[in-house]
Formats: C-alpha cells, sequence, structure tokens
C-alpha cells in the first residue's frame, strides 16, 4: 500500500502525531481489501456524516467551534477588502517606499546604464552608436520573449532552487540592459532625425505618438516607477505579455508578427512620447541652470505623483461603476497624468544625479548608479523594477483593475502572515473536530524516500488535489 501525503502549512501537536502515526501503523498491516470492507461498511451505516452526533459527546462544542472558526477565517481573508486605518496605513508605507527608495533605483541604474553604453557603444559617432543601441535591444527584446516558454518551463525553484536564482538575477541584469539600449536607441535616432530645439516640432511629434498611443488603447503603458513595483515573484518572473497575447504554440506567426510588433512599435511611440515631454521641459524649465531645471521637474513630478495617488480610490470607485467609451476616457486622462508625473519625476532625479554625483569624474558616477541601485533592488526582491516590458491595453479588466497601481510590497508581505493565519485556524479547528491533515513531514522515517519520489510525480500529486476522497483516510 502507498501512503497519501497530504500538506499543510503547520504542525500538529505531538499528542496529534502520535495518534495519526499510530493508526498509520495499524492501518499499514491490514489488507487493502480489508480496509475497502471496512470502508464500505461505515458508509453504508453512516449514510449522513452529520447525524451519528451520539458517536461524539462533544459534537455540538466541535461544530460551534468549526462555525466560528469559519466566521473567523472569512474575517481575516486574504482577499476580503479591508479599509480601515491598517489597510490605509500599509498602502502609505507602500506608496513611500516607491517613491523613495524603488522609483530613485530604477532611475539611478537607467541613468547610470544609459550613460555608459554612450562610452562603449561608438562614442564618437551618434548616429552608429544610436543604431548599435535601437540593433541590441529591439532584438533582445524579441529574444527574451519568444524564449519566455523555455524560461517558464525549466527555470524553476522546484527543480534546483540556486540554480532559479542564479540565472534568474544573470536574466534581470541582461534583460535590464537591453531594455535601456532600447530606449536608448530609438530616444537618439529621433533626436538624429528630429530637431531637439524646436519646441514646435517636439511638440508635434509629441502629439502624434500620443495620438497613435491612444487610437491604439496603449495609453496605459507610458507609465514607470514610481507607480509601480515589480516583485521578483517566481510564477511570472519570465513573463513578457505581448499586445495581442497569442500564443506562440498554435500560431507561431501571428505570434512573430505580435511580437515585433508590440517591440518596434508600441515600444518606440511609447519611448516617442516621453522623449517629447522630457524635451519640452528641456526648452521651458530653467533652460539655462541645469539644477534649478532638475528641483524643479522633481518638485512637479512629485507633486503629481501626489495627487494621483489621493485621487486613485475615486478612479477606482467611477470603474467599477461605469463602462464602454466613458471609462476609457477616464482612464486615459488618468493615464495621462501617470505619465506626466513619471516623466517630470525620472527627469528631476536623472538630472540631480549629473549635477551631484561625481561631477568631475563621469566614469565613477556612471558605474556608481549602475551597480548599487541595481545590488539594493535585487536585495528588496524587486529588482523587475528596472524592466520595461510587455503591452497593456487600456481599460482593460474587470472593475478598478485598469486604475490599478501595482504598489504593493508592504501589503504583500502582511498578505502573506494573513493568509498563514488563516489557514492555522483552519488547521487547528479541524483538528479540535477530529479531522486533520497530516503535516508536511512524514510519519514514518521508512516513508521519507516515497514521499520525495512522490513529491517529483506531478501527475499524481494533480490526481491526489483534484479527487479527494469523501471519506478521511490514511493508507
Amino acid at each position: 500500500p502507498m501512503p497519501i501525503i497530504v500538506g499543510s502549512c503547520t504542525r500538529p501537536t505531538k499528542s496529534q502525531c502520535h495518534t495519526m502515526a499510530t493508526a498509520v501503523e495499524h492501518n499499514l498491516h491490514l489488507p487493502q481489501q480489508q480496509q475497502q470492507q471496512q470502508l464500505t461498511t461505515q458508509s453504508h451505516s453512516h449514510p449522513h456524516t452529520h447525524s451519528h452526533s451520539h458517536t461524539h459527546p462533544h459534537a455540538h462544542s466541535v461544530h460551534q467551534t468549526h462555525k466560528h472558526g469559519t466566521a473567523k477565517s472569512q474575517k481575516y481573508s486574504a482577499d476580503a477588502p479591508r479599509r480601515d486605518l491598517h489597510e490605509l496605513l500599509l498602502e502609505l508605507l507602500d506608496v513611500m517606499l516607491s517613491c523613495l527608495v524603488v522609483a530613485p533605483c530604477v532611475i539611478a541604474y537607467w541613468r547610470g546604464t544609459w550613460e555608459l553604453m554612450g562610452v562603449m557603444l561608438f562614442p564618437s559617432s551618434l548616429p552608429l552608436s544610436a543604431l548599435a543601441s535601437f540593433i541590441i535591444g529591439g532584438l533582445g527584446h524579441f529574444l527574451f520573449i519568444v524564449t519566455q516558454n523555455f524560461f517558464k518551463d525549466h527555470i524553476h525553484p522546484d527543480k534546483r532552487r540556486l540554480t532559479y536564482y542564479a540565472i534568474s538575477r544573470i536574466y534581470t541584469a541582461v534583460f535590464g540592459v537591453i531594455c535601456v539600449n532600447m530606449w536608448r536607441g530609438s530616444w537618439m535616432l529621433c533626436d538624429w532625425l528630429t530637431s531637439i530645439d524646436s519646441l514646435v516640432i517636439i511638440s508635434v511629434v509629441t502629439l502624434v505618438a500620443l495620438l497613435f498611443l491612444v487610437g491604439t488603447r496603449t495609453l496605459r503603458n507610458l507609465g514607470a516607477a514610481p507607480y509601480t513595483v515589480t516583485m521578483d515573484h517566481k510564477s511570472d518572473y519570465f513573463e513578457v505579455d505581448t499586445m495581442f497575447k497569442i500564443s506562440g504554440f498554435n500560431q507561431p506567426g501571428l505570434y512573430l508578427l505580435d511580437t515585433l510588433f508590440s517591440v518596434f512599435v508600441i515600444g518606440t511611440l511609447v519611448v516617442i512620447a516621453w522623449r517629447g515631454l522630457w524635451g519640452i521641459f528641456d526648452i521651458t524649465l530653467f533652460p539655462q541652470d541645469k539644477a534649478k531645471s532638475a528641483w524643479g521637474s522633481l518638485l512637479i513630478g512629485y507633486l503629481t505623483v501626489f495627487v494621483t495617488f489621493i485621487i486613485q480610490p475615486l478612479m477606482r470607485y467611477v470603474c467599477r461603476r461605469i463602462e464602454g467609451i466613458l471609462k476609457l476616457i477616464i482612464c486615459d486622462i488618468y493615464y495621462l497624468m501617470i505619465f506626466f508625473g513619471a516623466v517630470n519625476a525620472w527627469r528631476g532625479i536623472w538630472n540631480l544625479l549629473d549635477v551631484y554625483v561625481y561631477p568631475d569624474d563621469r566614469i565613477l558616477s556612471f558605474w556608481i548608479t549602475h551597480i548599487i541601485p541595481f545590488l539594493l533592488l535585487a536585495a528588496l526582491k524587486c529588482s523587475n523594477s528596472i524592466l520595461v516590458r510587455g503591452v497593456f491595453i487600456d481599460a482593460e479588466g474587470p472593475g478598478a483593475e485598469c486604475v490599478h497601481l501595482p504598489i504593493n510590497y508592504v501589503r504583500l508581505h502582511f498578505l502573506r502572515e494573513r493568509r498563514k493565519k488563516v489557514e492555522s485556524d483552519k488547521y487547528r479547528h479541524c483538528g479540535h473536530a477530529g479531522h486533520f491533515d497530516p503535516p508536511d513531514y512524514y510519519l514514518k522515517s521508512e516513508h521519507t524516500s516515497l514521499g520525495k519520489h512522490l513529491e517529483k510525480d506531478k501527475e499524481a500529486q494533480h490526481s491526489l488535489i483534484e479527487k479527494p476522497q469523501n471519506t478521511p483516510q490514511i493508507i
């Protein structure tokens, strides 16, 4: 007979372990046919499991305890909305972490990498340097998108944990350089092909790019830090969304076109829009004083960030109650506010780094802002925040999901703790009721090797999970 391994997040008491171990040792010596006969007899003698209260003297109290535990689990459910002071404090901590730690690190990394590419790639020729960056960024994006399924299938912590952590961080470091090169190449080619000194030309080019983004419903992709904090989570670490979400296995030709369109069309339009708004402030906001211009952009950017965070509950409320073109218009207005705040925050921090971080030794300044921010973000487990990948559609998603700002860092930590508490409460109440799941270790030492073998067998695990037995049974 093979033991059925059932996992749980908490360990039972010593007496419970002793009881389960005794039951398992007894049942292991019973023939399988005899056990099936016993189960059949029990099911016929007790067709309704809730009717045999005479066999449990404390059935009424157990039922009350279980009912109380269910209500408590629902109250502390991880998915239950909580609009109290505690939740407000967690949101405030997330906003502060994003604005004061994650966003400056992301911007510093991009500034250091961008400038280092200018030193390494044809520094004497602006067109060649821009073209080289564009080719590196475009081909790199395309390669990482078409190979994302390979990474998701073969690089997983449940298979080789150390290999996963090493490859995933190298993946982020390489992909970060590719993202910076894609933006740098598109930005500098646009500077080379159009004027950077004429306010009219820059405004027209920016307006055209924004109109194309509105027409393709991709205005949502203009946002960046501090409006997003991407966690290094194993479930979607290597995932890159394309615009039309076409599967590469079923329709490889359309998937190829979808990838090319997402990278070279939508990505380039986003870069042109950023370059245009950035250039407008270069011309209009203290053009002769870089320090004042940087402080001015920083102030404007963070004031806009503050306003967008303040009105986000209102945006959620509105988007939950409207649909259609009106919802799309309101979401686009909100996306433009996010775009305005993000560009000014980036421009302010970027130029302040140019002014105050080793201005006399530019190479040292570039390397410092390239290495230290990445290491800090990796230590905080949000190094993927430096990546610009995927295409998202305007007003897509049910309810208020389309205006949700993904900056959940502190809340994710508390969410995991709440889930552990709920599972612990459920397990404890089930233990009081007389039926509980075994813990995450095996009941007998001789079952260890068999258990490890069964853990590797994914099909066996899925069959046990998808087809639970009606009668509690430990074989």
